[in-house]
């Protein structure tokens, strides 16, 4: 019956439309993806980044303070709960009055108490079942923020570690055609010294050197932080991993084939959207708990103890006494707060339900966005790789003509230079292909249940 008068509106989860299918991705591949995005990270046959990854669900700072706030959520849950149940106070007091402040009394008195005091509110209209409605949510929303957390380090190690080695690939680049521009600069002096070269053909071969050496510091730089973030997002020092991960190795490719599922798949894969919703449940159950405020309060208070004028009869357990009684209150005048707060909490359910439909609106707009970004990006790849081939043999082929005196130095230049900047542009492709797939992977909500197991398995 008490249950039967709870006030305010009972929550119901939205209904929001979503698209059947993705416009940017072929049918054949929306078909379901749970297996391969559980753990997409293996998809890229990198034993090392699967390790960085492992390594930081279980020790990555940020994951841990997400997991403190699911612990306080927890603990401010019971809070609520508590209210449901009786309380009990054990304590003594002792009371004095003066004749001259009472002349009637005649003199002096003192009253010693010692007792157990107990109360309970009776929740007949549901407002502390509304509050603890509202913890349960909030607990839900915390744990799901966590999982959003876990989403975003697995995405991070992995675009982090991708960004590296594609740094190191492009160091690479400018270091080998460093060495093939300086023996193009070693042949061109030789040459002035037969008079079949200029000074002019010189100095510009030297600059080319010059201008390719000073592409390094700052690639070099960003390698380095690379290095040091990811030791972070491990939990470590930033050069905890310089040696680690100081050997080249290849970028990370991605899968010929990648399963996308359909949109409606993100409503329980995205924990945005997951903790959006619990926000909005916690939102309506506290209309609940203010509505509450209109109504009487029902309480039942309770006393026993030992009460006596002198301290050694108490002691001696002599008059004992007890009381029991309810009381009723109910606000007559607050002065327009229980309204103004209803209306408040009315407001902030309505926030919360345009800030669930905003946070689907994105969702579907990141694996928008990340289908696109992955197949253009393929295309630009293939046409870059087709340029680079073209102009190594243009570089081959210019060094060999300038050699026979056919063409001029400066054709020898600029394909050399061509040749280096299509190089660095094919491995950023390469870089941005693979860490594009990341992004897809995130955007669909993929990978957080097997984060999850592996850092509660270590908690």
């Amino acid at each position: 019956m008490i249950a039967g008068c709870t006030v305010g509106p009972d929550y119901k989860p939205p209904e929001v439309p979503v698209p059947e299918s993705w416009s940017a991705a072929p049918p054949e591949v929306q078909r379901d993806a749970e297996a391969e995005i559980a753990v997409w990270w293996q998809r890229f046959g990198d034993p090392q980044l699967t390790s960085l990854i492992e390594r930081a669900v279980r020790n990555n700072l940020d994951l841990r303070q997400a997991q403190a706030r699911v612990d306080e959520a927890r603990a401010r849950r019971g809070i609520s709960a508590a209210r449901l149940w009786p309380t009990a106070d054990a304590g003594t007091r002792a009371n004095f009055t003066s004749g001259a402040a009472n002349p009637a009394i005649g003199g002096s008195s003192s009253v010693f108490i010692a007792a157990l005091d107990a109360f309970w509110e009776i929740d007949v209209f549901g407002g502390t079942r509304r509050s603890v409605e509202a913890a349960d949510a909030d607990v839900d929303a915390s744990v799901e923020s966590r999982r959003a957390v876990l989403l975003g380090l697995t995405g991070a190690v992995a675009a982090t570690y991708i960004e590296l080695r594609g740094l190191q690939g492009r160091i690479g680049a400018v270091r080998g055609n460093l060495e093939a521009q300086r023996e193009t600069g070693e042949l061109t002096r030789a040459q002035r010294e037969f008079g079949l070269a200029s000074d002019l053909d010189v100095e510009r071969a030297r600059a080319l050197v010059a201008a390719t050496a000073a592409e390094l510091p700052p690639l070099e730089t960003a390698r380095s932080a690379a290095t040091y973030r990811l030791g972070v997002l491990l939990g470590e020092s930033p050069a905890a991993l310089q040696a680690e991960l100081g050997t080249d190795k290849a970028i990370p490719s991605a899968p010929a084939e990648v399963l996308t599922g359909v949109p409606a798949d993100l409503m329980r894969r995205r924990p945005d959207l997951s903790r959006a919703e619990r926000e909005l449940a916690a939102a309506t159950a506290r209309i609940g708990e203010a509505k509450a405020d209109l109504y009487p309060r029902f309480t039942l208070t309770g006393s026993v103890g030992l009460r006596s004028e002198d301290v050694k009869d108490l002691l001696q357990g002599r008059y004992n006494y007890a009381a029991l009684g309810p009381n009723v209150v109910w606000p007559i005048f607050a002065g327009g707060s229980i309204m103004a707060n209803i209306d408040a909490q009315n407001a902030r359910q309505q926030e919360r339900l345009a800030n669930y439909q905003q946070t689907l609106l994105l969702a579907l707009e990141d694996v928008e966005n990340a289908l696109v970004r992955y197949a253009r990006e393929q295309v630009r790849r293939a046409a870059l790789r087709e340029a680079v081939e073209a102009n190594r043999e243009a570089a081959i082929l210019a060094r060999r003509l300038h050699a026979n005196g056919l063409i001029e130095f400066l054709d020898v230049l600029v394909a050399e230079r061509s040749l280096l900047e299509s190089e660095d542009r094919l491995v950023t492709s390469e870089t941005a292909v693979s860490t594009s797939l990341v992004s897809l992977y995130v955007a669909l909500g993929g990978g957080w249940e097997q984060a999850e197991t592996l850092a509660l398995a270590d908690s």
